[in-house]
């Protein structure tokens, strides 16, 4: 209900922005009056509105037309009951114009909030990405001795992690004595430390490690390569009949490697990890998280929602993996292209335990852009929109320029009427050519086939 409220709020911000930006245009060049011009901008608003609030807050299948007329009758009543609240605070309590229209602002959005969420748009899609996701049964008859024990490998990226290793070990020490003792993993099952060209002490302490506890192994890179390279070097390097794949900040329960163990052995090649909740984040990471996941969905990327890289994967998944070549790597999305059998298992997602995120706004953003522009080819299509939308309005404003000067005596040379259209067509195309841009580095990128990793030690 938050998340639809938020998006509901950021739809009205972007509705009012089109409307008084159309309400400009229109008396400015094409010079219509207050009244004819208000007329477009709210016509262009309302139709706004209603497509951004069909398509994206509350992502209704509803009959297009249908739902058109039931967005207007909530309209209509949202504004009635705005037009009340103003005059009787006017009325009543004698405050200013401003305060009284502020007031009429509350009954406006919730009636407009809660009847287009009950009644325009009744119909709502439920996603199977969008937090619907359930958790995969276990089959009753699954015991200790149906299945004989695994091989597991757990693939550990490490990038200056030097403080937390020890206490990564230590848990993953005892969680290994219980899976041996219950037989579910064999005695030759392994942890594998990805050090990705760490700046501390990182592979000093993991040789350490390796030499004190015998299910301890490392991977060194060499060089920084990124998250999603070390973790490929890992899962395409290690032995094992399964590979988890987990980070070292202990942000992810550990306890969930059982149930993921389970569900390999009732028949999933995949098992994810997802997180049942995200209360220990802030308000800013939850919201941008969840809806960058609703985008990537919108855009036609297939994702598990609220799944990072914490999952399971059976030796065939892995080595349909090892098939996919590409260099701009977003694990993320690839993994689920791969069509074995999967399942989901929930875990409350802990505080990182010591260290630093390896994860910034920046680091974080650029992830993010990554996610998109390797799955989606949706922004190209966005630009063949705007530059259509651009042309139609470049030719509104030429024949109007062009009336002016042929039937009227009004055509005075300005610095507006040339300068702002130059300034307007030069940022969307500087806009498209970036975003061009992009897809054409990553073009280059691919086509050079340089190695995603090197691996230059292992223990």
């Amino acid at each position: 209900m938050t998340m639809t409220f938020g998006r509901y709020l950021l739809v009205g911000v972007a509705n009012t922005v089109v409307g008084l930006g159309t309400i400009y245009i229109a008396m400015y060049f094409l010079r219509l009056n207050i009244v004819h011009a208000n007329a477009v901008g709210y016509t262009i608003g309302v139709l706004f509105s209603f497509l951004l609030n069909k398509s994206w807050t509350f992502k209704s299948d509803d009959h297009l037309l249908f739902s058109f007329l039931r967005f207007i009758t909530v309209l209509a009543v949202a504004y009635i009951a705005n037009l009340s609240t103003v005059l009787f605070f006017d009325s009543h309590f004698h405050v200013n114009a401003y305060l009284a229209q502020a007031a009429g602002i509350f009954p406006y959005t919730i009636i407009g909030f809660l009847g287009n969420k009950y009644f325009t748009f009744r119909n709502q899609q439920h996603a199977a990405l969008s937090g619907n996701q359930q958790p995969a049964e276990l089959p009753e008859n699954l015991t200790q001795t149906s299945w004989p024990p695994i091989q597991l490998s757990i693939v550990v990226p490490c990038y200056n992690e030097v403080t937390v290793l020890p206490e990564t070990t230590r848990q993953l020490a005892d969680l290994f004595q219980t899976l041996i003792a219950d037989q579910k993993i064999t005695a030759d099952s392994g942890v594998y430390y990805i050090d990705d060209g760490s700046r501390d002490g990182t592979w000093r302490l993991i040789e350490s490690l390796a030499e004190q506890q015998q299910f301890v192994h490392g991977i060194k890179l060499s060089r920084n390569r990124g998250h999603q390279n070390a973790l490929l070097a890992g899962l395409l390097t290690v032995a094992g009949e399964a590979i988890i794949s987990v980070d070292a900040d202990l942000q992810d329960d550990l306890s969930a490697i059982v149930k993921m163990i389970d569900l390999y052995r009732a028949g999933y090649d995949i098992v994810y990890g997802v997180r049942d909740s995200r209360q220990s984040d802030t308000f800013f990471k939850r919201f941008t998280a969840q809806s960058y996941y609703r985008l990537l969905n919108a855009m036609g990327v297939e994702i598990i929602y609220n799944h990072a890289d914490y999952r399971l994967m059976s030796r065939p998944a892995v080595e349909a993996l090892r098939e996919f070549g590409e260099v701009n790597l977003f694990l993320r999305g690839i993994i689920p292209q791969l069509g074995f059998s999967h399942a989901l298992t929930f875990y409350e997602r802990a505080e990182r335990y010591a260290g630093e995120s390896k994860y910034p706004l920046k680091q974080m953003l650029a992830f993010a852009w990554q996610g998109i522009t390797s799955f989606s080819v949706l922004p190209l299509r966005c630009i063949t929109g705007i530059g259509l939308l651009v042309s139609l309005f470049s030719f509104v404003i030429s024949a109007w320029a062009i009336s002016v000067r042929l039937f009227t005596q009004d055509a005075i040379p300005g610095w507006a009427s040339t300068v702002l259209p130059i300034y307007f067509l030069g940022g969307i195309q500087l806009l498209c050519l970036g975003i061009m841009g992009e897809y054409l580095a990553k073009i280059y990128s691919e086509t050079k086939r340089r190695p995603r990793y090197v691996i230059e030690k292992t223990i």
